[in-house]
């Protein structure tokens, strides 16, 4: 049963359902009055809503730990997310430069013949369900080449077939499957590929465990899998319903600037959680060593005292220093890669089809939680060109 407004301020949860639908309305609505909101969900934690706030803590990896980055906790360990200064440094200059953009571009070719192999699968239907035929083969293939980068095509295979897998199950098990084939990857692994990196990186004057290795390409997956998926359904999404948006995407490089504005007002990562590690205050709250804050990154990127119009996409936004990929040393590892990946997607996709529409009488049923409000099904029409 979809909770009201006043409801979901009585007790909100980031991940009920029944409070989807109005949960942005909620925060809206109690940002001035009450800025940081406490919810007594998954052993209690406090809501942060406005983009200073945010902004604060995420700047303030001393006062605020990322060492426990799931408001509900993770099986295994999330390295470098969960991991606080020096060791983050540490584990970030590892996997930099792997994820600059001219380091991702030795793999624009096969990251495109990616996206044609899934559009030809579809595109003499007239219609697609974006996620499972294109965004899930397209993200989980490219992520998983970066990754399993080695000659042994049959290894990089199973990698993408495991990723694949994990993107659409999100079992234990099924990344326990990319979890082993990460330990046989690294036996073979070139030693000028990330897996090799792993292998021989130091952190100080010792070699990484391989719980560390582990958690790194766990990490990576996780991390890379659900995100670029959710971007490229929702911009689809409009694609779909606003004229303007396919001409937008036509331009070579939209992916500099629209793109912005698309993960400003749909950002993927809704919240992530950080524990404080002294008392302090937030908007006005007080805060205990040991409280956990979710950072809702959702209700910064529409905070209207940051965004003009903030529930609406504007394109013709200045200095949209949106807080979609984060801040401060958490700041994504892996935007380059979204950006390079999201602006192939649909240059390959538009070169084939044009005139998107969402399928007559179908649903388009939302995520809670992390992915909120992305469609995990969204059917479409188009004509071919």
């Amino acid at each position: 049963m979809t909770k009201s407004v006043d409801e979901i301020l009585d007790g909100i949860d980031l991940y009920d359902e029944d409070q989807r639908e109005h949960l942005l309305d909620a925060v809206a609505g109690a940002r001035g009055s009450r800025p940081v909101l406490r919810s007594e969900a998954d052993g209690g934690y406090y809501v942060l809503t406005r983009y200073e706030d945010v902004r604060a803590v995420c700047a303030d990896a001393e006062t605020f730990s990322s060492a426990q980055p799931s408001l509900r906790g993770v099986p295994v360990r999330l390295i470098p997310i969960d991991t606080d200064p020096p060791d983050h440094r540490e584990y970030r200059k590892i996997l930099n430069p792997f994820f600059t953009r001219e380091a991702l571009l030795r793999y624009e070719d096969q990251m495109r013949e990616i996206a044609r192999h899934a559009i030809a699968a579809f595109l003499d239907r007239g219609e697609l369900e974006v996620v499972g035929d294109f965004a899930v083969p397209f993200s989980a293939g490219s992520l998983a080449r970066i990754v399993f980068a080695t000659d042994n095509t049959e290894l990089v295979d199973r990698g993408v077939a495991a990723a694949k897998q994990a993107a659409v199950a999100s079992t234990p098990e099924a990344f326990q499957t990319l979890a082993g084939l990460a330990v046989e990857a690294f036996g073979q692994a070139s030693p000028d590929g990330l897996l090799g990196a792993l292998v021989t990186a130091k952190i100080g004057d010792r070699e990484l465990t391989l719980e560390e290795r582990l958690g790194i390409v766990t990490t990576l997956f996780l991390g890379g899998l659900d995100t670029t998926r959710g971007v490229l359904t929702n911009i689809a999404y409009h694609l779909a319903t606003r004229p303007d948006v396919e001409p937008l995407l036509r331009k070579p490089d939209w992916w500099r600037g629209e793109l912005d504005e698309f993960l400003r007002l749909e950002t993927t990562v809704a919240f992530m959680a950080r524990t404080a590690t002294r008392d302090t205050e937030l908007g006005g709250t007080p805060v205990k060593t040991g409280d956990r804050i979710a950072v809702f990154f959702t209700a910064a990127n529409r905070d209207p005292a940051r965004f003009a119009h903030p529930d609406e996409l504007d394109f013709g936004r200045e200095h949209n220093q949106h807080l979609a990929f984060g801040l401060g040393i958490h700041r994504c590892l892996g935007l380059h890669f979204a950006r390079l990946q999201l602006a192939i997607a649909f240059e390959e996709l538009l070169a084939r089809a044009t005139n998107f529409r969402l399928k007559p009488g179908a649903e388009i049923p939302r995520q809670v939680g992390l992915s909120l409000n992305s469609p995990y099904r969204l059917e479409l029409t188009f004509e071919r060109r």
